[in-house]
């Protein structure tokens, strides 16, 4: 293949990925998970059975802090809808900056011209 075939390729797919990235507003970087417990009541129906189940919205702040919230059977397909659009968004993100390191490493990016009112120091 030849190399300007291929970079019109890669650009093109760029563009492509990045008019589809735009981000929903009902996106969420989390996990949802359940957990089963039990309450420790002994005439409880999960003393001998299969114990509470809750789900949970889990996720991560800076510092490295994670924050787990407990969430209402109703909310749970909702919840886990807005995770799974946050990783097809970052699943597109990843892809452009894989096409963008190509089109860097081999050297076909051009560079930016310097506006003419900034002044050189």
């Amino acid at each position: 293949m030849n190399t300007n075939s291929l970079r019109s390729r890669l650009e093109r797919r760029r563009t492509e990925l990045a008019r589809a990235l735009r981000a929903p507003e009902t996106f969420l970087r989390a996990s949802v998970f359940t957990r089963t417990r039990r309450c420790g009541g002994a005439t409880c129906r999960c003393a001998k059975g299969k114990g509470h189940t809750t789900a949970y919205l889990a996720t991560n702040h800076p510092g490295g802090k994670t924050e787990q919230i407990s969430l209402p059977p109703d909310l749970v397909p909702e919840a886990r809808r807005w995770v799974a659009a946050y990783r097809r968004w970052w699943h597109s993100a990843e892809k452009i900056s894989a096409i963008n390191l190509e089109l860097f490493r081999r050297r076909w990016i051009e560079p930016r011209k310097l506006a003419a009112t900034r002044r050189k120091t």
